[in-house]
């Protein structure tokens, strides 16, 4: 058994009314403990249901989605789902509660019982493995979106969990954002061995994953590496563009240069020109 278990879910907004929107239609997938996945789709795919489906905020309609061997659709164990996954939305803003760095990151694991001794470890761990420990007496409302977001990451690692989804939660980024927050998920996924889901539009975050999953209207379009952008036609049907560094790549190629295909950004392509 896999660690999470989509399996022939289906969920539909507004079901049985004129205005019913099927946002997942009949999707199974799989994912391994340890994995970096993304879900990758244009607006309306049903990415972030999926989201909502894994933690138990929506319940499939037709189908099982299991954590852990957890089914969501069973109340009793949404408390003990909901530890074991969490979840970064979009806005940081929506997800603190306290004026007070440190305090906002002890929230979490006061409201599940954990000792005191233990919140304080958890808080530093939290806030050290993103980069944040400096910032912990001052207040999350004066630092910078890319600071916020991964205040928000420490928040949630602090529970513990054992996966994290990223619901697009670099979207409301500048660039320099982004990239502190992507090198934070990398670290927790290759070093502290976390199951990552990262829901996201931006294929550069997309080549940084295991495995992409490209989900379109409700479905699984395509599944794969990073050999999924060979399907150029069908990703760009689906709403989507293909990575720039790959565009790149390509283009040196059909000029002749002999450029590996497991180019996954900007570096790795630099330093593959320069050898």
């Amino acid at each position: 058994m896999s660690f999470i278990e989509i399996k022939n879910a289906k969920y539909s907004y507004n079901e049985g009314t004129a205005s019913e929107v099927r946002a997942v239609n009949d999707i199974s997938l799989n994912i391994e403990e340890g994995e970096f996945v993304a879900l990758v789709g244009h607006n309306g795919s049903g990415k972030s249901t999926i989201a909502k489906l894994l933690n138990g905020l929506v319940l499939p309609q037709q189908g099982t989605v299991s954590v852990n061997g957890m089914l969501t659709a069973d109340k009793r164990n949404l408390f003990d789902i909901r530890k074991t996954l969490g979840v970064v939305f979009q806005n940081p803003d929506n997800q603190m509660v306290a004026t007070i760095i440190e305090d906002d990151i002890a929230f979490g694991p006061e409201n599940i019982g954990v000792l005191p001794d233990d919140i304080r470890q958890r808080v530093d761990w939290a806030l050290k493995s993103v980069g944040m420990y400096d910032y912990r007496g001052g207040t999350p409302f004066r630092l910078s979106g890319g600071q916020k977001q991964r205040v928000a990451i420490a928040g949630v690692l602090a529970l513990k969990p054992r996966v994290m989804v990223l619901d697009e939660s670099t979207s409301m980024l500048d660039p320099v954002g982004r990239n502190e927050v992507m090198r934070v998920v990398e670290t927790l996924n290759k070093k502290e061995k976390m199951t990552v889901i990262m829901i996201t539009h931006f294929m550069e975050e997309a080549l940084l994953a295991d495995r992409i999953v490209v989900l379109d209207k409700g479905k699984i379009l395509l599944e794969g590496g990073r050999e999924i952008f060979e399907h150029r036609e069908a990703i760009e049907r689906a709403g989507l563009d293909i990575p720039i560094v790959m565009k790149v790549r390509d283009k040196l190629a059909q000029m002749g240069m002999e450029i590996s295909r497991d180019i996954k950004d900007a570096d790795a392509l630099v330093e593959e020109l320069c050898r």
